[in-house]
């Protein structure tokens, strides 16, 4: 028999979980009121009803419901991804912690030296 389902159609191991569960899970678990999230997307309840049912949806929407919710879903599924990635803050704090560290190296050598002369 002919399998005629398209690749892209087919499940994977490595396949993304059902992000209109996803979504949903996360309403219903921190209490968000689904008509809130409807009226800041400008879209009727039986839409956004429609998006929890879908296992995958358009990265606008996906971008809309997190400014709707106050949650960053992009960097959560992100992680999910087991890629390494480093933020544009986490470069800069990466960067300021070697600083402060051979700031700290410096002040200790200086300390030390301090200690010795007053030794003597």
């Amino acid at each position: 028999m002919i399998d005629n389902q398209k690749r892209y159609q087919k499940k994977r191991d490595d396949d993304p979980k059902h992000l209109g569960n996803y979504i949903k899970w996360h309403l219903e678990s921190n209490k968000i009121k689904k008509k809130s999230v409807s009226d800041f997307l400008n879209v009727q309840a039986i839409t956004l009803n429609r998006y929890f049912k879908q296992p995958s949806f358009q990265l606008s929407i996906l971008w809309r419901i997190s400014l709707a919710v106050k949650h960053n879903f992009l960097m959560q599924l992100g992680e999910e991804l087991n890629i390494p990635y480093e933020t544009k803050a986490e470069k800069e704090l990466k960067t300021q912690l070697e600083n402060l560290q051979l700031e700290n190296r410096d002040l200790k050598r200086e300390n030390e030296l301090l200690k010795e002369l007053v030794k003597r």
